[in-house]
């Protein structure tokens, strides 16, 4: 049996570095407040760690509707031979051998100090490089850079550029220049460059659409798992379009050849194999991807990141796979509401507008909460199924 751990703060845990790095409040509501995102991507025959009675009810509201995985109970120790958490940092292997499960099963101290360095958004620089080596084509490379004065001669030398912290959680430690480094653009390059040893530089391109291809790193290789279509503001992620492989081809073909993006499914397969060989990971991860316009036409960035960890495209991807009516689609969204209430408010309004229907454990329309909702709840994450949602 594996089990299954919702840590979406490792980002931040891989950003400190350190085995007793201690989340903050915010980053914690998330943890908690979405930990029932398991019962849709861990297998039936697993289990998840649920923190609560809040989720331990949910998860067994709807196992009448759905085959869901087991909720972990401390009995169920011995039976565990697999360990699958979000992400992995020093934090998390700490946590798990405080738990008392065998140091066999956790990775060792130099195979996290690996899957750390992967982690760093420098990677981008490295995968980019196999892939044009490989005849693929990319925009220019980004640069890391390791000192103050070259970091603000790069965004003094570009109309509109993006500077990056290599760790950071999602959507965050991002900084947009705009022909002059002016003072917060200083202290951000001075702040991180401090505590994480430099900045990644990268050129400023015009998006159009913004898309993940998935991948499962297992003990034979590297495997594509789907793709993920996403939206996102400012940077964070939003949510993700619920369709079938082959739909979402269909639209990304519409602005770049169908053969752009089977070459390089297929040169990343090779590419990350060879990139994770030595860390030892395995599990699913995800490389971000854009369709951006550079006046001529529209371009494939085919690595804007890589995702070494779970994340919300894969769960929204099992989603669809498993618990969605087939030929049909939606939308799978994470909202975060301000003030209590406003959540719970949004969560029963959709209930009423969109009633759910579902045909042996399969959605066919309607408005589905994947997490327990209460007047209390910050974030929401939902399902609405319905060809006319999209």
């Amino acid at each position: 049996m594996k089990l299954h751990i919702f840590n979406p703060e490792n980002d931040l845990a891989l950003a400190d570095g350190g085995f007793s790095y201690c989340p903050p409040p915010a980053a914690m509501c998330i943890a908690n407040e979405l930990a029932s995102l398991q019962l849709w991507y861990a297998h039936v025959e697993d289990a998840v760690l649920l923190p609560d009675d809040l989720h331990l009810t949910f998860r067994e509201e709807m196992s009448s509707l759905f085959n869901l995985p087991h909720a972990y109970t401390a009995s169920m120790q011995s039976l565990i031979t697999n360990l699958s958490p979000w992400g992995w940092s020093a934090q998390m292997r700490h946590r798990l051998k405080s738990m008392g499960f065998d140091q066999a099963m956790l990775p060792d101290d130099e195979s996290i100090a690996s899957m750390r360095l992967l982690s760093s958004r420098v990677l981008t620089i490295e995968v980019l490089t196999a892939l044009r080596d490989a005849g693929i084509d990319t925009p220019p490379l980004p640069l890391y850079i390791n000192n103050i004065d070259d970091a603000v001669a790069f965004v003094n030398s570009h109309e509109r550029c993006v500077v990056k912290a290599p760790w950071s959680g999602s959507g965050k430690g991002i900084m947009w220049g705009i022909g002059s480094a002016e003072e917060p653009m200083v202290n951000f390059c001075r702040g991180v460059i401090r505590r994480q040893g430099g900045v990644v530089c990268e050129h400023y391109l015009n998006a159009k659409a913004e898309f993940a291809m998935e991948f499962f790193a297992g003990e034979n290789g590297v495997e594509f798992a789907g793709y993920s279509l996403f939206t996102a503001e400012n940077g964070a992620y939003t949510g993700n379009l619920l369709a079938a492989n082959e739909y979402i081809e269909e639209q990304l073909s519409q602005y770049i050849p169908l053969e752009l993006l089977t070459a390089v499914k297929t040169e990343l397969c090779t590419v990350m194999h060879g990139v994770l060989a030595k860390s030892g990971y395995r599990g699913y991860f995800g490389v971000d991807m854009m369709i951006y316009d550079n006046g001529d036409g529209y371009c494939l960035n085919p690595c804007m990141e890589v995702n070494l960890r779970m994340n919300m495209g894969v769960v929204s991807r099992l989603f669809h796979d498993r618990f969605v009516y087939k030929g049909k689609h939606g939308i799978y969204r994470v909202r975060f509401f301000k003030q209590p209430g406003e959540a719970y408010s949004s969560h029963h309004e959709m209930k009423d507008a969109y009633p759910l229907i579902v045909d042996n454990g399969r959605v066919v329309r309607g408005y589905m909460n994947l997490v327990p909702v209460t007047p209390e709840n910050r974030y929401l994450a939902y399902a609405i199924i319905g060809e006319d949602i999209c």
